[in-house]
């Protein structure tokens, strides 16, 4: 399901609190619920409009309605996006299925449900936050003429810079059919992590649309088809593939399709990929990375010519001035192997152990020219 944030319009809100949950509570804590809208002026709306935007883009997560999590929230969902239920209605609802959702001793705080319009769709965006305090010094000239400073205290800030733990879930009537519901979640306490389990299952009654070890595998198999179908330059596919094998590689949890696209490709190439990743159905937006499925091939290069020549090499060896990929005039390509030759043996024959390397030994050079185009970076 594709989208953009920044085309997040917020049309009203309403805000209830959510009270701690204790075991030693002696009667059950209730919602404190509002009765009417919000009153939110231009400036309000266009700054919850950035800041939810924002936190989808980096953290939303896809989602679908999972019948067997029996979570009543998607049918209030469905209620209102079908023009059923109105938003004060089906808020305090939300509300109260939140307070029984999260765990016992989850801090108070508070549930915003906005009616929202996404791409056009109407939608709705649930907010779970918590209230924050802070003061606010204000520059003022005393009566005397004096300059200083009016400091207050406020007990009920939203969304400040640092602001606290929230999470976000956002459904569209774009993403709604008879038999579906798919949606986005963010949780900013799970950062480059998955969605917190009751947040996921209990509310929302959700599972996450894409696995992350076949989405990370996708990932990966739609970027190598796509380096070896549509950049015919060798030295230019050596570097996406590596570009591609590095970011899998890397330590961070997460894989931002489009921070790829920005500072790995060249800017000619940037759509086209784009548009490759979109019709093979991986989500622009930041995703899970988990390399189990792929991590096999991530350990080595494959380069294979259409002369049936090929050249399987660690990563480490392209670093270097070991290996050299050159493009010919004539639309040949030329690899250059420099190093200092261990073993020769008939293909076929299964893997052995290489010989130690020989005390005094001179370099040997091969060049490789074949006879028509490059297969470059073929698939590992």
């Amino acid at each position: 399901m594709r989208t953009d944030f920044g085309n997040l319009i917020v049309d009203e809100a309403i805000v209830h609190s959510i009270p701690r949950k204790t075991k030693t509570d002696l009667v059950p804590v209730k919602v404190q619920f509002s009765d009417a809208v919000c009153s939110l002026n231009g400036t309000v709306r266009g700054e919850l409009e950035l800041k939810f935007g924002d936190v989808l883009v980096n953290l939303g997560r896809e989602v679908v309605v999972d019948a067997e999590l029996k979570s009543p929230l998607p049918e209030q969902v469905r209620a209102f996006l079908e023009g059923e239920r109105d938003l004060v209605e089906v808020s305090k609802e939300t509300a109260e299925l939140l307070l029984t959702s999260q765990p016992i001793n989850s801090p108070d705080g508070l549930l915003l449900v906005a009616s929202v319009r996404l791409d056009g769709a109407k939608s709705l965006l649930l907010v779970k936050l918590e209230q924050e305090s802070g003061m606010q010094a204000t520059e003022i000239v005393t009566d005397d003429g004096l300059r200083t400073f009016d400091v207050r205290y406020f007990a009920n800030l939203l969304f400040t810079e640092a602001s606290r733990v929230y999470k976000i879930a956002l459904f569209s009537a774009s993403g709604m059919s008879e038999d579906v519901m798919e949606g986005w979640a963010a949780d900013k306490q799970m950062t480059g992590k998955t969605l917190a389990k009751f947040f996921r299952e209990k509310f929302l009654g959700c599972r996450l649309k894409n696995e992350p070890r076949q989405l990370t595998l996708r990932f990966h198999d739609a970027a190598v088809e796509w380096i070896n179908s549509r950049i015919s330059d060798a030295d230019t596919r050596v570097t996406y593939l590596m570009a591609v094998l590095v970011e899998l590689q890397s330590p961070t949890p997460v894989l931002d399709p489009d921070a790829f696209i920005r500072t790995r490709l060249q800017q000619p190439h940037r759509e086209s990929f784009a548009e490759y990743l979109r019709d093979n159905d991986i989500p622009e937006q930041t995703f899970d990375k988990d390399t189990e499925l792929v991590e096999p091939k991530l350990r080595k290069m494959r380069m294979a010519f259409d002369n049936g020549a090929f050249l399987i090499a660690p990563l480490d060896a392209l670093h270097g001035d070991s290996i050299k990929v050159v493009d010919l005039d004539d639309g040949r390509t030329r690899l250059t192997v420099t190093g200092v030759m261990t073993e020769t043996r008939s293909f076929g024959q299964g893997r052995g152990r290489a010989r130690p390397r020989p005390a005094q030994q001179d370099d040997t050079t091969a060049v490789l020219e074949p006879d028509g185009h490059a297969d470059a970076a073929d698939r590992p």
